[in-house]
C-alpha cells in the first residue's frame, strides 16, 4: 500500500512501499555493482532514522499548471502534469504553502505561473511571462499566513523562456521578506542556491572530509563546484588556505560572504584551470600540502579537470562526493590509473524513498 497523501501515478518515490532495511540493501548492491572494482572499500549506506525518512523535503521545484480546476502543482509524466497537493516528502508547510497559493494566486492567463521552486526559507514563483503583473492577490493575511509556514523571503521572477531554462538574470521581484536566509549552518544562501536535502547527513559527509583531511595552516584545499561555500568555511575555520570555483552567481556572492578568507572563482572550473594551476605551485612553493574536494553535478568530473588532477595538479588527497556511481566508477578508473588508490566509499542516502544514492570517495595518492 503507497503511503498516505501519495498519488499512485507519481512515481518519483519508487522505493516508497519499501522497508527502510530494502531500500538501503538494494542501494548498496547497486554501488557494489557499479563500483565493483573497489567493493573492499565499500561501507554500509548511512541514513537517516526510520521516523525522518518522510517529510524531510524542504526543498522542491514543482510544475504548475492551470485549467478549469484550478492550479495544481506537482511533476510531469508523458506530457502530463501530476498534482500532488499532499505529498508525504514535503514537509507540512510546503504542502501548506502549495494550498495557499492554489486558494489565493489569479487564474494562470491573468498570472502565468510556469514553477514553484522553493529552497528552505526562499520561495520563487517563476512566471512565464516578461513583465509584471497583478499582485492584488498578495495580501496581508496570505504574507502572514507565508511567514508562519517559514517562507522569509518570495520572489516573482519572470521568465518568457522558463522550461528552457529555470532561471535568467533579469526581472526579478522580491514581493516580501530578506534576499538570503540563513541555513542550518548559520550560513548565507538564496533563492537559487542548491542545497543537499538532509542537513544532518550532509554534515556527516563533511565530518568524514574533514577527518581525512584533518586540514591546518600547513594545508592548501581546492573546492570545486563549491556552491555556497559550506565546506569551504570548514577548512578556512581549521587554518587552510583555500580556492573555491562556482558557476553560479548568486551561489558564488553566498560563498564569498560566508568563507570571505578563500579566494572564489566564478565560472566552469574547466574554464579556471590557468587560475587553479597558477595558485596550486604559489601554495606548494609556500611548502604547503594540496588537497581537493569536489562535490560535481551528475556528468562528474570535467574532462579537463580531470585531465590536470592526473596530470600536474596531483593534490595529495582528494574528496570527492558524487550523486552518480556511473561517473564516479569512470573518475575513478582515471585517477587509479594515474597513481592513486580509494581508501574508503561511503554511501549516504541523501534522498529517502527513491532510488538516488550518493557516495563520498576518499582518494590518496601513492
Amino acid at each position: 500500500m503507497i503511503p498516505k497523501g501519495c498519488i499512485e501515478e507519481c512515481r518519483g518515490c519508487k522505493h516508497r512501499e519499501w522497508s527502510m532495511e530494502a531500500s538501503l540493501e538494494q542501494k548498496f548492491n547497486f554501488l557494489v555493482s557499479k563500483l565493483s572494482e573497489w567493493k573492499h572499500a565499500l561501507s554500509p549506506v548511512i541514513s537517516a532514522p526510520d521516523a525522518q525518512r518522510w517529510g524531510y523535503r524542504f526543498k522542491t521545484m514543482l510544475n504548475a499548471k492551470w485549467d478549469e480546476n484550478g492550479w495544481h502543482f506537482g511533476t510531469i509524466s508523458r506530457d502530463e502534469l501530476i498534482d500532488i497537493p499532499e505529498c508525504p516528502l514535503h514537509k507540512n508547510e510546503v504542502n501548506r504553502a502549495l494550498g495557499l497559493l492554489r486558494d489565493t494566486l489569479p487564474s494562470g492567463i491573468d498570472f502565468p505561473l510556469a514553477f514553484y521552486v522553493q529552497a528552505s526559507a526562499q520561495v520563487v514563483l517563476i512566471v512565464k511571462s516578461r513583465g509584471a503583473s497583478s499582485y492584488a492577490w498578495f495580501t496581508d493575511s496570505v504574507k502572514d499566513e507565508l511567514i508562519t509556514l517559514g517562507v522569509r523571503g518570495l520572489w516573482v521572477h519572470y521568465n518568457p523562456s522558463a522550461g528552457r531554462r529555470l532561471y535568467e538574470k533579469t526581472h526579478w521581484e522580491l514581493l516580501f521578506g530578506e534576499k538570503r536566509s540563513i541555513d542550518s549552518n548559520g550560513l548565507l544562501y538564496g533563492p537559487g542556491t542548491f542545497q543537499q536535502l538532509i542537513p544532518s547527513l550532509y554534515k556527516q559527509s563533511l565530518d568524514e572530509a574533514t577527518t581525512f583531511f584533518s586540514p591546518t595552516i600547513n594545508h592548501a584545499i581546492v573546492d570545486l563546484y563549491c556552491g555556497t561555500g559550506t565546506s569551504m568555511s570548514r577548512w578556512v575555520a581549521l587554518g587552510a588556505s583555500v580556492m573555491g570555483v562556482e558557476v553560479g552567481g548568486e551561489a558564488v556572492e553566498c560563498a564569498k560572504l560566508n568563507a570571505p578568507q578563500a579566494t572564489i572563482l566564478r565560472g566552469a572550473c574547466r574554464q579556471r584551470i590557468p587560475q587553479i594551476r597558477d595558485w596550486v605551485i604559489q601554495q606548494k612553493n609556500q611548502k604547503r600540502e594540496v588537497y581537493l574536494y569536489v562535490n560535481p553535478p551528475r556528468t562528474g568530473i570535467e574532462q579537463e579537470v580531470l585531465d590536470w588532477i592526473a596530470g600536474e595538479g596531483k593534490p595529495n588527497k582528494i574528496a570527492y562526493l558524487s550523486c552518480s556511481a556511473g561517473t564516479l566508477f569512470k573518475n575513478l578508473a582515471v585517477l587509479t590509473q594515474n597513481g592513486y588508490k580509494v581508501c574508503r566509499l561511503i554511501p549516504y542516502d541523501f534522498f529517502p524513498q527513491t532510488i538516488h544514492v550518493e557516495c563520498l570517495a576518499l582518494i590518496e595518492k601513492v
